[in-house]
C-alpha cells in the first residue's frame, strides 16, 4: 500500500476540494495556537525590559484568553446562523494584525490591550477549526480528522516553543512579528473555503432552547468537563513550566522551549492513531485513563533530577494529551447536530476560556505564597480528583454518536 498522510490517519482518499478546505482549517489552527505556544517561552524575557514581575507575565496569556469568555457563545450562534467562512476569515485577519502590532507596543499596558484584541480574533477562529472538521468529515473519518488536527498542532508545538525562545534571546518583540502570516491566510479562507453551515432557520430563542436541550446529553457533559480540565492544567502547566526550568534547572529560554517540544512528540504518537483507538475503545473511558496518566506526569515533574528525566515526563504528558484532545473534540462534534454545532462547540470554548484564564491566574496567585514545585503537585491532585467526578458521566450511557461503527465511507 502506498504510504500517505491520509493512510497513516485512516482517512482514506479525499477529493481535492476537501483536501484544500482541510488544509486551510489546519493552517488556521496552527496559527492561532501560536498565540500561546510561541509566547509562553518569551515571558521570562519580558520581565526586565517591561519592568514587570514573574506574577505579572501571566497577564500576557490571561488577557489573550479572556475575551472568549464573553464572545464564544455569541460567535457560535453567529457561525450557525450567518456562516462559518466570514467569521473564520475576519478572525484570522484581526488575530494577525493585532498580534503583529504588539511588536511595536511602547509599554506593558499597550501589550495587554493589543493581546486582548488579538484574543478577539482567536475567539472567532479556534472553535471553527473544530466545527469545520466535523462539517467536512463524518463518522470514523471525523475522529481521524480531529486526530490529524492534534498531530499538526503538535508539529507546531515542536517548532514554536524553541522558535519563540530563540527569538526572545534577540529581543522579546521579535516573536510577535510572526503573527503577520495570519492576514494572507484569512484572505485565502474568504476566497476558497466553502460555506458548510446548516440550513436551520429557527428563531434565536428556539435556537438557544435547542442548544440547551442538546447539551444535556451525558456524552456532551463529559466532553465539556474534559475540555475544562485539560485547558486548566495545560495553561497553568505550560505558562509556569518555563519559569521553573529557568529558575530551578538553570536553562535558557531557548533551552526551555526545546525541552517543551518533547510534549509534542508524545502527543503525535497517540493522536495519529485516534481513529483506530476510537474504533476499538469507548471514547469516554479513553479520556479518563489519559487524565490519570496526565496526573502522574505532573506529579513527577518536581522529582525529575535533570533534563533527560524531564523530557521523559513531558513525553508522557503528551501521550495523554494526544488521546484527550481528539476524543474530546469528537465527543462534541458527533453528538451535536450540524445546525447547532457552532453553538455547542463555542459553549465548550466558553468553558475552556474560563479554564485557561483561571488556570493561569489561579496558579499565578498561588505562586505568591508557595514554591513552583508545589504547584505541579496541586495540578496532579486536581487531575486525579476530576477523573473521579467525570467517571459517572463516562459510564452513564453508551456512546450515541452517529457513524461510530463506520469504516470510513
Amino acid at each position: 500500500m502506498r504510504f500517505s498522510l491520509s493512510s497513516l490517519f485512516d482517512l482514506g482518499e479525499l477529493p481535492a476540494n476537501l483536501r484544500r478546505s482541510l488544509c486551510l482549517v489546519y493552517a488556521s489552527s496552527v496559527l492561532v495556537i501560536m498565540g500561546v505556544n510561541l509566547i509562553q517561552q518569551v515571558l521570562p524575557a519580558m520581565t526586565g525590559p517591561l519592568g514587570i514581575t514573574d506574577a505579572d507575565v501571566g497577564l500576557v496569556i490571561a488577557v489573550y484568553t479572556a475575551p472568549a469568555i464573553v464572545l464564544a457563545p455569541l460567535l457560535g450562534v453567529a457561525a450557525d446562523r450567518y456562516g462559518r467562512r466570514p467569521l473564520l476569515a475576519g478572525g484570522l485577519v484581526l488575530f494577525g494584525a493585532a498580534g503583529t502590532a504588539v511588536a511595536f507596543a511602547p509599554g506593558f499596558g499597550w501589550v495587554l490591550v493589543l493581546r486582548a484584541v488579538q484574543g478577539v480574533g482567536f475567539s472567532a477562529v479556534i472553535p471553527l477549526t473544530i466545527v469545520l472538521i466535523g462539517d467536512l468529515l463524518e463518522g470514523r473519518r471525523e475522529v481521524s480528522g480531529q486526530g490529524l488536527k492534534v498531530f499538526i498542532d503538535r508539529i507546531g508545538e515542536l517548532v514554536l516553543p524553541p522558535l519563540g525562545g530563540a527569538l526572545a534571546l534577540v529581543g522579546w518583540r521579535w516573536p510577535f512579528l510572526s503573527y503577520a502570516a495570519a492576514v494572507p491566510l484569512g484572505l485565502l479562507v474568504f476566497l476558497w473555503m466553502p460555506e458548510t453551515r446548516g440550513t436551520g432557520t429557527t428563531s434565536p430563542g428556539r435556537y438557544l432552547k435547542d442548544v440547551a436541550r442538546v447539551v444535556r446529553n451525558p456524552r456532551l457533559l463529559l466532553a465539556f468537563a474534559a475540555g475544562f480540565l485539560r485547558f486548566f492544567l495545560d495553561y497553568a502547566f505550560f505558562t509556569y513550566l518555563p519559569l521553573f526550568l529557568v529558575r530551578t534547572h538553570g536553562l535558557s529560554t531557548a533551552g526551555a522551549g526545546l525541552l517543551r517540544s518533547f510534549h509534542a512528540l508524545g502527543a503525535m504518537v497517540t493522536s495519529s492513531q485516534a481513529g483506530r483507538l476510537a474504533a476499538s475503545w469507548d471514547k469516554g473511558s479513553l479520556v479518563l485513563c489519559a487524565f490519570i496518566v496526565s496526573g502522574l506526569a505532573l506529579l513527577a515533574v518536581p522529582f525529575a533530577p535533570g533534563t533527560g528525566a524531564l523530557a521523559s515526563v513531558l513525553v508522557l504528558y503528551g501521550v495523554a494529551n494526544g488521546v484527550i484532545s481528539p476524543m474530546q473534540k469528537s465527543l462534541l462534534t458527533q453528538n451535536a447536530p450540524l445546525e447547532l454545532r457552532g453553538g455547542v462547540i463555542s459553549l465548550d470554548r466558553f468553558s475552556q476560556q474560563i479554564a485557561k484564564t483561571a488556570g493561569v491566574s489561579g496558579i499565578g496567585l498561588l505562586l505568591g505564597v508557595m514554591e513552583i514545585p508545589t504547584l505541579f503537585w496541586i495540578m496532579a491532585i486536581l487531575s486525579f480528583v476530576s477523573v473521579g467526578l467525570m467517571a459517572p458521566l463516562a459510564w452513564s450511557a453508551r456512546d450515541r454518536e452517529q457513524g461510530e461503527t463506520a469504516t470510513g465511507s
